[in-house]
């Protein structure tokens, strides 16, 4: 069977994290033979300042010319770093009517947005997140700000309540190849209470189970890094994943994570 061509998709600001988003996004391409594009968008009230018309082109034209010289700056090392190619653009506009223009004309399979601790919904300044989840049928990853996926190391992999559907999934049957490291499933317990435990359920998987307490997700983030696990897969058509609290999931772990399936509008909600 033809492997398939992942086309990523990164949505930035240019922050300082900015690097390692990059780094995170580049990594993946690189092991699963992804394309890679990046947007960014500024709106025009933070372009344009002056009401002359012709003071005002001249502003959007140096905004042009400066930006692009720090994106190129940002996008040029890590492109030699990882022999991977990166297509960039930026636009003056709208933030969502621009993003939404964008994956129409490249179609991708995997959103790439940031990870902000201090508003971990409110990516982009304008709650793009919520918004790339409700209206995007792909995967969304999101990258971390501390960690590169594989860096220089073999892969580590892991999966919050995975479903059959997860497991079954190409992108992750075609990452499992790569890696000689055991899969680490995190479950959080709804039927019996029972401390942590490790379980190897078959050669191949790990077993780490939590009990539905509200410091569930803290002490799943302690193992997440105490495994070193490089990426974590979310199926949110799951019923268990369903009732968990996505904001603080974005805003606690500190590893990459792939979010999969349509997500429901109870999730949505949980992002208000």
């Amino acid at each position: 069977m033809e492997t398939k061509n992942y086309r990523i998709l990164v949505l930035s600001e240019l922050r300082k994290t900015t690097e390692t988003i990059l780094k995170n996004t580049a990594s993946l391409a690189k092991m699963i033979g992804g394309e890679i594009a990046l947007l960014h968008v500024k709106q025009p009230l933070g372009v344009i300042k002056q009401d002359n018309q012709l003071s005002a082109v001249r502003s959007i034209n140096d905004t042009y010319t400066s930006t692009k010289n720090q994106i190129n700056a940002l996008v040029n090392p890590i492109t030699e770093e990882y022999g991977v190619d990166i297509s960039t653009t930026f636009r003056v506009g709208n933030v969502k009517e621009e993003i939404n223009k964008k994956i129409e004309e490249f179609h991708p399979d995997i959103i790439v947005l940031g990870q902000r601790k201090s508003s971990p919904v409110k990516f982009l300044g304008n709650n793009i997140t919520k918004h790339i989840m409700s209206t995007f049928d792909g995967l969304v990853m999101i990258a971390s700000h501390e960690q590169v996926i594989g860096n220089n190391k073999d892969l580590s992999l892991g999966t919050l309540n995975g479903s059959k559907n997860l497991m079954k999934m190409e992108l992750m049957e075609q990452l499992m190849k790569q890696s000689s490291q055991p899969l680490k499933s995190f479950k959080i317990n709804h039927g019996k209470s029972e401390s942590i435990q490790e379980e190897p359920s078959n050669k191949r998987m790990v077993e780490y189970v939590f009990e539905p307490q509200d410091n569930a997700i803290n002490n799943m983030s302690t193992y997440l890094t105490r495994t070193n696990v490089d990426l974590l897969f979310m199926d949110l058509d799951d019923e268990v994943n369903a009732n968990i609290n996505v904001k603080n999931v974005i805003g606690k772990f500190n590893v990459p994570f792939l979010l999969a399936g349509k997500q429901r509008s109870k999730i949505n909600n949980s992002l208000n």
